[in-house]
């Protein structure tokens, strides 16, 4: 057992944590879509403010691990292809994360608003904007991108650039033609 393996393993946990993170996170913003009264959505809110505290915390346990992993390599990591769209991901990522968690602060204020007259209420069918119906796609789509780039280890900056704006394209599309939520309803912020 050395160093780089333990480092290794963390890195796995991450991607482990990070995807039954992102598990919870689809299946609680599905309910809280579903959800009946006011209270019940706030609730499904909660499970997935919970859950998704677990992105940052999973993507500094990447790019710590994966530089103390690359410095063992004696590789030229900063020029590396596979380096640098893992870095671009994580910034993107990081980016849509506290956009997303802005919106949903909003939500939650404006649940709780309703919910002052009677959490049993019945919960507004809530529209979401298209990006922010998009975002949780394309991160997946970036997230594997990243993760095919790091497997592959392309050493080209412009090839594994590609590589992960073609994961953008195709969760983009995705999640474009999952169709269009419903009409009726209040607009979500």
């Amino acid at each position: 057992m050395d160093r780089y393996h333990i480092a290794l393993f963390i890195h796995i946990v991450a991607l482990i944590v990070a995807a039954s993170a992102t598990a919870v996170t689809k299946l609680a913003a599905g309910r809280r879509a579903r959800a009946r009264t006011v209270g019940e959505a706030l609730d499904w809110h909660s499970v997935l403010t919970s859950a998704s505290k677990l992105f940052p915390i999973s993507l500094a346990a990447f790019v710590i691990t994966g530089f103390y992993m690359l410095s063992r390599t004696g590789l030229a990591i900063w020029s590396t292809g596979f380096v640098v769209a893992g870095l671009v991901g994580v910034v993107l990522l990081l980016a849509s994360g506290v956009f997303l968690a802005t919106k949903g602060k909003a939500l939650a204020l404006f649940l709780e608003q309703i919910a002052k007259h009677g959490a049993d209420q019945p919960a507004p069918k809530l529209v979401p904007p298209a990006l922010i119906a998009a975002l949780p796609v394309i991160n997946t789509g970036i997230a594997l991108s990243v993760v095919f780039d790091m497997v592959t280890k392309p050493a080209s900056v412009p090839l594994a650039l590609s590589v992960v704006a073609l994961g953008i394209a195709i969760s983009a599309a995705a999640a474009m033609r999952g169709g269009a939520p419903a009409t009726k309803g209040v607009r979500a912020t």
